[in-house]
């Protein structure tokens, strides 16, 4: 626990002794696919430490549809902090595969906050840059047609190496830009025809970035 922390962006002027401290008091839970860290009825403030696995963020709008605005992958911090004046008011978390997290309770954060003001800047920044993330989303959301959304998605999610986006069922990209299974699907199509991308089982691979980052220049 104490090594994982010591690669965290937030910890990382933390004398070893502190850490340590810190360390003891966190609890280590796994979680299986589907569990629910935090609900919009949720007013506890906890802070998650994401070690390994996948934890969607996401509001669910009226008609009861799952609108993800953020997939958060291992080495993150996530959670509810109100005690930092920044809050997803409204968002679930949820686990999308085997998840390994680690939880710090409201004084358990405020305590290191207060013996180290450079880590509560750290945190302030990570939530705030999360808070301006959730804006953006839905405001393109709000204002872009589908395959917009959808090639904005794609070229965030691209790994820098193999340019594939893995792990995402159509349905679930849907669900990250406000779309339906079947349109998401013919948008994909489309993509493909046109020479963008390659799809395959829970896999997109982006064969031409420069058009597909045109795409999202492309005024509504």
């Amino acid at each position: 626990m104490t090594e994982y922390l010591k690669a965290l962006d937030m910890f990382r002027d933390l004398p070893a002794v502190d850490i340590e401290e810190f360390s003891a008091t966190l609890s280590m839970r796994e979680c299986s696919p589907g569990t629910v860290f935090f609900t919009p009825q949720d007013a506890s403030e906890r802070l998650f430490i994401l070690k390994s696995g996948k934890v969607d963020l996401y509001h669910l709008n009226s008609e009861g549809k799952r609108l993800v605005l953020a997939r958060i992958q291992p080495m993150t911090i996530f959670g509810e902090m109100g005690l930092l004046g920044q809050s997803l008011h409204g968002c679930f978390a949820e686990s999308m595969s085997d998840c390994l997290i680690c939880v710090a309770t409201r004084a358990e954060v405020l305590e290191v906050l207060r013996l180290h003001p450079d880590v509560a800047l750290r945190l302030m920044e990570a939530v705030g840059t999360r808070l301006r993330a959730v804006e953006e989303r839905l405001a393109s959301i709000a204002l872009s047609p589908v395959p917009v959304r959808l090639a904005t998605v794609l070229l965030s999610q691209m790994a820098p190496d193999t340019h594939e986006v893995d792990g995402f069922t159509h349905a679930e990209l849907g669900d990250m830009i406000g779309a339906l299974r079947q349109t998401v699907s013919e948008a994909l199509a489309s993509m493909q025809r046109e020479g963008m991308i390659e799809v395959g089982h829970k896999w997109v691979r982006v064969v031409d970035a420069e058009r597909l980052q045109g795409l999202t220049a492309t005024p509504a």
